[in-house]
């Protein structure tokens, strides 16, 4: 983003991005973490998440790929044959019995061996702890699952927004700095590695295409936390004060942004079994 020459105007461009993101790990989230059912399927090859990829498109040819990806298996006939072949991918990939392609936790990645709950898995229940959650199934799945890593970011980025339209840059500057700290400390390291495992899958039903899509994102996330967090520091500097930024309500933008907001709360709540496996709850004591 540029300097902060006209932070009001700057900011709608900034609600745009932020409320892509938060779709987009919300998405992975909920992909990763459960065999897909037809809601999330639905939301996957919708308008919401094409406009979310079409954010990240235009300077990145993995993502400008999964959007046509996406669009191509939208215009496709035979979704219930879709949805049969995604879920027993899914179990292929992430469940099991069998040997997964590729394991789906960061740590394995860091020291080479492949077992869960490692000195890096307790460095990524330290950073969820640090914002008052922890996995809900404690002890049960490792904290440094890529869904529950995913599930991580789309909540940070849903108070991003909402610090961003309460026109609090100050905190919106300091969670997007934590946020860009995680993303490279903890995703971007290991899910290039992942994804390359993934194409050892003996199917490319969707799996594959969306790893491969969720490495190139977090990548132009850690740029977009960085510059999107200089600009806030840099309107916090200013001593200027806003009651709220972002789009104006009522406005084309903000009709624009209202309906994704709708779109993403949707997502939000869709359940699709197993998903409470790879979901975050508030810290206990």
């Amino acid at each position: 983003m540029s300097a902060p020459t006209d932070p009001a105007g700057e900011s709608v461009a900034l609600e745009a991005l932020l409320l892509a993101r938060a779709r987009l790990y919300a998405l992975f989230h909920k992909l990763f973490g459960a065999a897909p059912d037809a809601a999330v399927l639905e939301a996957l090859l919708g308008g919401a998440t094409a406009d979310a990829v079409d954010e990240y498109a235009e300077d990145d040819e993995t993502m400008h790929g999964f959007g046509r990806f996406l669009s191509e298996v939208a215009a496709a006939e035979g979704r219930a044959a879709l949805l049969e072949a995604a879920r027993d991918e899914h179990v292929r990939v992430l469940v099991g019995p069998g040997a997964l392609p590729a394991i789906p936790w960061e740590a394995p990645y860091r020291t080479g061996e492949p077992t869960v709950f490692q000195e890096d898995t307790l460095a990524v229940r330290a950073a969820y702890r640090a914002r008052g959650v922890q996995p809900r199934k404690m002890q049960r799945v490792p904290d440094d699952h890529v869904s529950l890593e995913c599930a991580f970011m789309a909540r940070e980025a849903r108070f991003s927004l909402a610090q961003l339209i309460a026109g609090d840059v100050c905190a919106l500057a300091a969670g997007l700095r934590a946020q860009q700290s995680f993303v490279v400390e903890h995703m971007t390291a290991w899910l290039g590695e992942y994804a390359k495992g993934l194409r050892r899958s003996a199917t490319a039903v969707l799996y594959p295409q969306a790893a491969e899509a969720l490495v190139a994102f977090v990548a132009l996330d850690a740029t977009f936390l960085a510059e999107a967090a200089l600009w806030a520091e840099e309107v916090s500097a200013s001593g200027e004060r806003f009651e709220a930024l972002g789009a104006v309500v009522g406005s084309p933008e903000g009709l624009a942004f209202a309906a994704a907001e709708e779109a993403l709360a949707a997502l939000e709540e869709t359940r699709p079994f197993g998903i409470e496996d790879y979901e975050l709850a508030a810290c206990e004591g």
